[in-house]
C-alpha cells in the first residue's frame, strides 16, 4: 500500500497569509510567519530557552492579543491625558488625573504614562554621578543649584569633579512596579559644553522636573497623613461621648447614634 505524502503547509495559521521563506517552526512542526514572534514580543533568548518546549500557535496568538489589548488601553490613556504642565519635550503632568508622562525628546509625544502615586524616589544623575535626589518621605537633597554658567553644583556627595563637558544628564525615577521599577528621563545624551546655551537651557528643565517631582511627593505625603489625623480625631470624639455615657449624661441610645454618625455607618 502506497503511503500518502503529507500535505505541505503553505498558509500561516495566525494571519492566514501565504508563508514566505522566512518563517518559524512551532510545536507539531506547524509554521508561522517570523514577524509574529516580534508581534508577540518573543526574544531570541526566549526562543533558545524553549528549544525543547516549542511554542504553540495558541500561545503565540494569546500573547499577540494581550499586547494588542495593552496597546489599545495605552492609547486610551494617551487620549484621556490632558497636559496641565509640560517641561520641554521631557515630561508632562496631568494634575487633574494625578498622572505624569515621559515624552519623546524629538517629537514630544507620550511614550509612557504613570500615576503620581507610582513615584517612590528620584535622582538626577550627571555622567552617572548623583547631584540631587528626593522622593516620598524625604526632602530634596542637593537642590540642583546652578552656578552663573549653568553648571550644576553642590552635588549630593560633595566630591564632584568639575569639567567643561558633560555626556549624560538624566533623571532616574524609581516607581512602584516590580516588573519595571526604574525609568529614566533623558535630558542630555551626547557630549555637551557646560558653558553653552544648550546645557543652560536643558539644566533649567532638569531643575524644574526635580521641583515638580518633589511637589508631587510632598503632596502625596500630606494626603497620606490627613486620613490618619482625621481618624485620630474621630476616635477622640468617640472617647469623649463614651465618658459622657459613663457619667450618665447621655443615654446608651444617644451614644450609639453619635458613634454611628462619626464612623459614617
Amino acid at each position: 500500500m502506497k503511503m500518502m505524502k503529507k500535505e505541505k503547509q503553505t498558509i500561516c495559521p495566525i494571519c492566514n497569509e501565504k508563508l514566505t521563506f522566512i518563517k518559524q517552526n512551532l510545536a507539531d512542526n506547524i509554521k508561522i510567519c517570523a514577524n509574529h514572534f516580534n508581534e508577540a514580543n518573543i526574544t531570541t533568548g526566549e526562543i533558545i530557552a524553549r528549544q525543547n518546549d516549542p511554542f504553540t500557535v495558541e500561545e503565540i496568538q494569546e500573547r499577540i492579543n494581550l499586547i494588542q489589548q495593552m496597546e489599545e488601553e495605552f492609547q486610551k490613556d494617551i487620549d484621556s491625558f490632558v497636559t496641565t504642565k509640560q517641561i520641554g519635550n521631557f515630561v508632562a503632568f496631568d494634575d487633574n488625573q494625578k498622572k505624569w508622562a515621559i515624552l519623546s525628546s524629538v517629537l514630544g509625544k507620550i511614550e509612557q504614562i504613570y500615576n503620581y502615586s507610582d513615584i517612590v524616589d528620584f535622582e538626577l544623575l550627571e555622567d552617572g554621578e548623583s547631584v540631587a535626589k528626593g522622593g516620598l518621605g524625604r526632602a530634596l537633597v542637593g537642590g540642583a543649584l546652578f552656578s552663573g554658567v549653568g553648571a550644576i553644583v553642590g552635588g549630593v556627595t560633595g566630591k564632584r569633579k568639575t569639567t567643561g563637558i558633560i555626556n549624560s544628564l538624566k533623571l532616574k525615577v524609581t516607581i512602584d512596579n516590580i516588573y519595571n521599577p526604574v525609568v529614566y528621563i533623558n535630558f542630555i545624551t551626547t557630549k555637551t559644553k557646560k558653558n553653552g546655551f544648550t546645557y543652560q537651557t536643558i539644566s533649567k528643565s532638569a531643575q524644574e522636573c526635580l521641583s515638580m517631582f518633589q511637589l508631587v511627593c510632598d503632596k502625596h505625603n500630606k494626603e497620606e497623613k490627613e486620613p490618619d489625623r482625621a481618624s485620630s480625631s474621630i476616635i477622640d470624639e468617640i472617647k469623649q461621648f463614651k465618658e459622657l455615657l459613663d457619667d450618665g449624661i447621655i443615654t446608651q441610645e444617644e451614644f450609639d447614634k453619635k458613634k454611628k454618625e462619626l464612623l459614617d455607618l
